[in-house]
């Protein structure tokens, strides 16, 4: 008010400039302040996104442990059965 005032005086359509400068600098401010929204909230998903690719690896590899040691188990009992099917029954005589 102390700069407008005194030019408006002098200059009555000096509202031409002033006007257009205020709405210029207040979306300037308020294009700014977004952006710094928008880039914390970006920053925080990266963060949630690269936690959740760690998890998700980790119980892959989890997962496919434990399917290995499945396998192996079942592979073993596949060879027993083998074995026992292979073993002359007495009543077959």
């Amino acid at each position: 008010m102390g700069i407008v005032r005194p030019v408006m005086e002098l200059y009555p359509f000096a509202w031409a400039f002033f006007i257009p400068f205020i709405l210029l600098a207040t979306f300037t401010m308020l294009n700014l302040f977004i952006g710094v929204i928008v880039s914390a909230m970006q920053s925080f998903t990266d963060a949630d996104k690269a936690e959740t690719i760690a998890a998700v690896d980790q119980a892959r590899e989890h997962i496919e442990a434990d399917l290995h040691s499945e396998v192996r188990a079942l592979r073993s009992e596949i060879a027993e059965l083998r074995a026992l099917l292979r073993q002359p029954r007495p009543y077959d005589n």
